[in-house]
């Protein structure tokens, strides 16, 4: 199992993490302490919705319910059921954890 590589662009430092092909991008986030608001955890909410600056995500058989058409658009994806199809660099999460 080839893992992949998760690029912030949003981080003061160039920083990568790995993430293997079972894991969903938000858990990935969450084991490295990446600060990023989530509720649902299946694609309902929108609360994870975060831009993809480059690279391919699958959500498998989920669906995106929380994202709507105008997001998808302006490149925003949700780390909650996505999954890495190469390597992504993402921007950081619209909504901010306080």
């Amino acid at each position: 199992m080839k893992s992949r590589h998760i690029d912030l662009a949003f981080a003061a430092t160039e920083r990568s993490l790995s993430i293997s092909q079972d894991e969903t991008v938000l858990q990935v986030l969450i084991k490295h302490e990446i600060p990023i608001k989530h509720a649902c955890l299946n694609g309902v909410c929108g609360v994870c919705l975060t831009p993809l600056l480059a690279g391919e995500i699958d959500y498998g058989q989920q669906q995106p319910r929380g994202l709507n058409q105008k997001e998808l658009a302006q490149g925003y994806f949700l780390p909650c059921i996505a999954r890495c199809q190469s390597d992504i660099t993402i921007a950081e999460p619209k909504v901010k954890v306080r």
